[in-house]
């Protein structure tokens, strides 16, 4: 029986020009988009890939709420990739968005596995993540020679090198003070490629809080 593909398709941190161009073709090529879902409507990286793929409105949509808290995320995991199967099994190809990349914290991979469990093929397509366009936002090697980066989701960890927090903004006043006890030079992004980006240099000029999508690099 000939079934359809799930792809996971990466639409960059915010810029719909970070798009690469196999994310384009994947998206045009595809049936269904399956994209997380803000108060029942299609989310943010839907609405990146709508202003380089404007097809996308004409495709079927398969939106994806996923709750909260931790403890009801695995029986939405295994309801989303049901549902998703179902439309591989009509040999329709589907194209799951993420922010970013998908390798990077992404929701994709736990419903992949279940997918690829249940004898459906997928593929990735890489997404320009929001730390590699941090540094070019701001001009700033990430790493230089032998120098050692870690990237986290929120943690301040004292480390010599670049520490990389993800998902930084309900944490700023705890990496702020932290970095000013080691001595750290920290570079702050709220919503980067996005028109109400916020670019902060230094402790000095960065908030207590700020919002989700909210990058910290401390060197």
């Amino acid at each position: 029986m000939i079934t359809g593909k799930l792809y996971a398709v990466g639409v960059g941190p915010g810029n719909p020009d970070m798009l690469t161009i196999k994310a384009v073709k994947t998206i045009d090529m595809a049936d269904v988009i399956a994209c997380p879902a803000k108060n029942s409507e299609p989310g943010i990286a839907y609405q990146i890939a709508k202003q380089v793929c404007p097809d996308i409105s004409t495709k079927e949509i398969m939106l994806l709420n996923f709750p909260m808290k931790m403890e009801n995320l695995s029986k939405t995991h295994q309801e989303v990739a049901n549902e998703i199967s179902n439309k591989l099994k009509l040999g329709k190809n589907v194209a799951f968005l993420t922010l970013g990349d998908p390798e990077f914290y992404s929701t994709f991979f736990y419903i992949a596995e279940i997918i690829k469990e249940q004898g459906h093929d997928i593929e990735i397509i890489n997404g320009i993540t929001s730390f590699s366009a941090f540094g070019a936002r701001l001009q700033l090697p990430l790493s230089l020679g032998r120098d050692k980066v870690i990237i986290t989701s929120g943690e301040y960890i004292t480390f010599d090198g670049t520490l990389i927090i993800l998902k930084a903004g309900s944490r700023l006043k705890e990496i702020k003070n932290k970095s000013l006890e080691n001595g750290k030079t920290v570079y702050m992004v709220e919503n980067l490629g996005m028109p109400d980006e916020k670019v902060c240099y230094g402790v000095e000029s960065m908030p207590d809080e700020a919002g989700y999508f909210t990058v910290v690099v401390v060197r």
